[in-house]
């Protein structure tokens, strides 16, 4: 997940599937609370008048009257004592507070209520099967039993008191006040219990249980219980509640998938602007492969390019001063020594010495041109593909005049071929094979030879070889490792650096070893196919597999 488009869309995505699964099991358990709750209050009211109705009997009669609360709810109706049923901490507890429990079934269909009696150490209990007509008819008669049993001035005072019982509201209406038709007119004359369901389309939508009163001819009064409304599985509050969090969840995801990502764009913008005021050692540290850390990556690599450029710059200003000085100053000595010439033949021998001088100061300044474009990444090198063994053969004949009894040996395969510039190949095996004809006792060897899809060019000696812990020291410009290596001997110090930066730019990598005679040995190692653009960077790996 490179992309920063997947990863904030991906967090948003995971963040959405989180909350809506913790949307539903929050609205799961809190529902399941709020039913529990609501089925509690719902019987509360009648549970109160059923114990009720056993205040002050004894024995005998509490069975008859857990007998007639069987036959009018049709469901078994019984005392019992809290050690018989085996009251848990939560049971027990509500209970003292007088609240009804209510015990599920394994069946899933079945509920037992419980409630506590007046009677000490003694809780009613009922088995549910569902809530039915009959049951509701029988909390009505329940209702009006406990009414009667009062004078009718007193009855509004009751009918308060249960309110504070009961789940639902309890009211007392006359009949001509409430909107019915002539069919639940009719019943109610019969004195039967109606059971009225308002606009199922409304949001308060419910059940009334109507239940007459008295007989008055005139208008009867009736007990309106309820309405009971239905169980709202999503009640607005939590929808909203849900709704809230999950708003607050998208925006904490989005901001711990922004965050990280600012952090790492406010340390490249510092990185940055230490780069622009001129701090060349800026450097964006901002690990990961995303867009982000590849743009650091670049960064830190441009910013190494500039600082070795300019160190480079400022090293090869240095040397090119000192390797100057010294030609420019023989050649002062030797106009003014012109001038002191008596005859002919002193002159002409000066001048002789003033046009050599002139020729290195120009292999100088060649050798200055060709590194500083190397260095500087803009080399034309033009790829194409090139027989190693006929360069070889060539460069050999080449030096057939200046290697004097040193023998230049070319030996391995003959058919290599490489993708390379034929013009800087040459000026590799140039200048290894010149530089091992400096010190050189008697031989060097040109060696080719293939490793999988790379060509190794090797360049021996006889001579004393260069010490393992200054041979990284040899391919830095003007550099000379000791007073036997100086321009008397033919090199200005910057073959080698123009060997490794032209093996650099066709990605190759170059290695100073021992040779078998007891000199030195420069290995080169390069690709036989280019991608006709130059990667500095494969010289690494490259150099490490190598």
């Amino acid at each position: 997940m490179n992309s920063i488009f997947v990863r904030i869309y991906g967090g948003i995505l995971v963040a959405l599937l989180i909350i809506g699964a913790l949307t539903y099991a929050g609205v799961e358990l809190v529902n399941d609370y709020r039913s529990l709750l609501y089925r509690e209050r719902m019987a509360k009211g009648t549970f109160h008048l059923m114990a009720e109705s056993y205040r002050g009997l004894d024995e005998a009669g509490r069975q008859a009257r857990s007998l007639a609360l069987t036959r009018l709810f049709g469901a078994p109706v019984e005392a019992r004592t809290g050690e018989s049923l085996e009251l848990s901490y939560r049971e027990a507890l509500h209970l003292g507070d007088q609240r009804v429990v209510l015990r599920g079934e394994p069946d899933g269909n079945t509920v037992t209520v419980l409630y506590r009696l007046p009677t000490d150490g003694l809780y009613l209990r009922a088995r549910l099967s569902r809530l039915s007509e009959q049951q509701a008819r029988a909390t009505a008669q329940l209702v009006l039993d406990h009414l009667r049993a009062r004078p009718r001035a007193r009855w509004d005072e009751a009918l308060a008191e249960l309110n504070r019982e009961f789940g639902y509201p309890l009211v007392l209406r006359r009949q001509s006040s409430l909107e019915l038709d002539g069919e639940q007119r009719s019943r109610l004359g019969r004195d039967e219990v109606v059971l009225s369901l308002s606009d199922s389309t409304r949001r308060d939508a419910g059940v009334r249980v109507l239940v007459p009163v008295d007989d008055d001819a005139g208008d009867p009064r009736v007990l309106v219980m309820g309405p009971l409304h239905l169980f709202d599985q999503f009640p607005w509050q939590l929808l909203s509640i849900a709704g809230v969090l999950a708003l607050l969840m998208v925006a904490v995801s989005t901001y711990l998938q922004v965050r990280p990502l600012q952090t790492r764009l406010r340390r490249l913008d510092r990185a940055v602007k230490r780069l622009g005021s001129g701090d060349l050692g800026a450097y964006a540290d901002i690990p990961g492969n995303d867009p982000i850390g590849q743009v650091a990556e670049t960064f830190n690599g441009m910013t190494a390019h500039i600082r070795r450029l300019i160190e480079a710059q400022r090293e090869m200003t240095r040397a090119v001063s000192h390797e100057l000085r010294t030609p420019v100053a023989r050649l002062r000595f030797g106009l003014e020594m012109l001038a002191d010439c008596e005859s002919a033949e002193e002159r002409r021998d000066k001048l002789n010495a003033l046009d050599k001088d002139i020729d290195q100061l120009d292999r100088l300044i060649d050798e200055i041109l060709t590194y500083a474009r190397l260095e500087e990444g803009t080399p034309n090198i033009e790829f194409q593909p090139v027989y190693v063994r006929e360069i070889c053969e060539q460069l050999a004949a080449e030096l057939d005049g200046i290697r004097g009894e040193i023998a230049v040996e070319v030996a391995g395969a003959e058919d290599l071929t490489l993708d390379g510039d034929p013009r800087y190949l040459h000026r590799i095996l140039q200048n290894l094979v010149t530089n091992a004809l400096r010190y050189a006792n008697s031989r060097v060897r040109m060696t080719l030879s293939e490793e999988g899809d790379r060509v190794v060019l090797d360049v021996d000696d006889d001579g004393k070889g260069i010490p393992e812990h200054q041979r990284e020291r040899v391919f830095k410009p003007f550099a000379r490792l000791d007073k036997s290596r100086h321009r008397a001997s033919g090199g200005y110090g910057l073959g080698l650096s123009i060997v490794k930066r032209v093996v650099d730019w066709h990605g190759g990598a170059i290695q100073i070893s021992e040779s078998e005679w007891g000199g030195a040995r420069f290995r080169v190692i390069l690709p036989r196919h280019q991608q006709k653009q130059h990667v500095l960077g494969r010289r690494r790996g490259l150099q490490q597999s190598g």
